[in-house]
């Protein structure tokens, strides 16, 4: 039978209201919410969340985890710029969007060509 030791200190859970208010540069509790969901994108591209428990309805985290989180957060950003360390080169640039008159002249094109291998009515 597999038996585990528990940890027998009290954890005193923080509303994100409450953390907020501890957190270095008093964040909102909405920001808070944000780091425990989608969590912040360091430089170095990797993605680092707030640990948080979740009681039905409520988010609580604690003091501990909100400076674990920015000690984690700050360890990610160091990556990108220790050049010992590679780093994911960043995403391309999203594509640009055609202006109508360039989508009109895309549409005639492929129209022309559909014609000429006999898909659309001359």
């Amino acid at each position: 039978m597999h038996t585990e030791a528990r940890d027998e200190r009290k954890v005193e859970y923080l509303t994100l209201a409450q953390a907020a208010k501890l957190a270095p540069g008093r964040p909102s509790a909405n920001c808070l919410w944000r780091w425990c969901r989608k969590g912040v994108l360091s430089r170095s591209r990797r993605r680092v969340r707030l640990q948080h428990v979740r009681v039905g309805r409520h988010i609580y985290t604690t003091a501990e985890w909100v400076h674990t989180f920015g000690l984690r957060l700050a360890d990610a950003d160091s990556q990108y710029f220790d050049t010992s360390q590679p780093v994911d080169p960043p995403s391309p640039p999203a594509p640009r969007k055609r202006t109508e008159s360039q989508r009109q002249a895309d549409i005639d094109q492929a129209e022309q060509e559909l014609r000429e291998m006999g898909v659309l009515p001359q």
